[in-house]
């Protein structure tokens, strides 16, 4: 049994409907809606409630908020609990979701209902909220259909890109060439050599910004990089601190894995380990207090100034006043690592691989633009090889026969 309840409010009028759940010790739940026909279109659903998987129905804020409690305290889909960041960003996620007015019960929703969803947040919401959401909405979904509450999943298909319709220009990144990449290691080992307070800040940085480049990490992986996780030439990558210096597990399986240094870096970090501060987390470039180094003071303290010294800045308007700011952002370094292992022909598994990337759609979509750029090399690759094969004359155009 379910009634409707009109309230008024300093927001306006809404209309809240009681009806029966087992899902709250009360025995009753309660949905809100911003019309009286949409509150009415639920109450007419409630009579399908039996026929939800399990015999509970759940609405699809209720839903909601059992994924952020599974993602903060045990998981989702077997993997690792979610860092506190991440659940920060995942809340503000789900209380668009929530802003919604759904006028279904959760395992009444068909592909039609995810398509209005997605119609609703690309009207009020900004492109990347709200492709954000989207995407969460779907791990929602897929998380109530691995317990049990939903027998498929509507949302399947039902996407956002990027960027729109030139999401492939506007997606790709873009790659500091190689003067510039040789103008800021030269402009960390010249701030290294500094007097003063300089040579112990840049005693941590100088190691911390070469092992950038010379491996593709991501910030938060270096800066949550531990001494356990260095061997006598490569390093296994294991964890990562998120923005405020909280560390836990990298995000994904993709994230796990093994880069080989060169001898000139082991030799870095092994002078540098005799100054490295002792810390409970062990950690590879850790502050004073063994602490892991905040990605805000990794920029302002570190970074910002090798771009400064380097000549890697570029007026920007703010506030009505013209400022220098960064040309490049520290993720620079990993793209140009991306993309001398493009140009040295190295295969896209292995590319991917080394990234870290989850999909190889991503290694696309982010270095496409590379790939497709050596298409003149793939050209006379395929002509190098039909010379083997065929030899010189025949390769030229003669019709022969191809071996079975």
């Amino acid at each position: 049994m379910a009634d409707i309840r009109k309230r008024t409010g300093s927001k306006g009028t809404t209309y809240q409907v009681r009806y029966q759940s087992k899902e709250v010790k009360s025995g009753y739940a309660y949905a809100t809606f911003d019309t009286l026909k949409a509150a009415r279109a639920f109450t007419e659903n409630l009579g399908s409630l039996n026929t939800a998987p399990g015999g509970v129905a759940l609405t699809v804020p209720q839903a909601v908020d059992r994924w952020l409690d599974v993602c903060e305290k045990i998981g989702r889909d077997g993997r690792e609990k979610v860092e506190i960041e991440t659940h920060k960003e995942y809340r503000r996620r789900a209380n668009v979701m929530k802003e919604y007015v759904w006028p279904k019960l959760l395992h009444e929703l068909e592909a039609v209902d995810v398509v209005a969803f997605r119609n609703w947040l690309l009207e009020n919401k900004s492109r990347d909220l709200a492709r954000r959401t989207l995407s969460s909405f779907h791990s929602v979904l897929l998380e109530m259909h691995s317990h049990g509450k939903i027998k498929s999943d509507p949302a399947a298909g039902v996407t956002i890109r990027s960027n729109g319709r030139y999401d492939e220009e506007d997606g790709e990144v873009v790659i500091p060439t190689d003067d510039e990449v040789r103008a800021i290691y030269a402009a960390v080992d010249r701030l290294a050599e500094k007097g003063g307070y300089f040579p112990e800040r840049w005693k941590r940085y100088r190691p911390m910004i070469y092992l950038a480049g010379f491996t593709g990490m991501r910030p938060s992986e270096y800066r949550g990089l531990a001494w356990p996780q260095l061997m006598s030439d490569h390093l296994k990558v294991t964890q990562r601190a998120d923005r405020t210096g909280n560390i836990g597990p990298v995000k994904s399986r993709a994230g796990r894995r093994t880069i080989y240094l060169p001898m000139m870096l082991m030799n870095m970090l092994k002078e540098w380990k005799k100054a490295c501060p002792d810390g409970p987390k062990n950690l590879v470039f850790p502050t004073s207090s063994g602490l892991p180094v905040t990605l805000v003071n990794f920029r302002s303290a570190a970074w910002d100034p090798v771009m400064k010294e380097a000549g890697l800045v570029e007026p920007v308007e703010k506030n009505g006043q013209t400022v220098l700011v960064p040309k490049y952002t520290p993720y620079a370094l990993r793209h140009y690592y991306a993309s001398k292992l493009i140009e040295s022909g190295r295969d896209l598994k292995f590319i991917q691989t080394t990234m870290g990337h989850s999909k190889i759609e991503v290694t696309f979509n982010v270095y496409g633009h590379l790939i497709r750029g050596r298409e003149d090399h793939h050209r006379q690759s395929a002509e190098e090889f039909a010379q083997v094969l065929l030899g010189p004359q025949n390769s030229c155009g003669k019709s022969v026969a191809i071996p079975a």
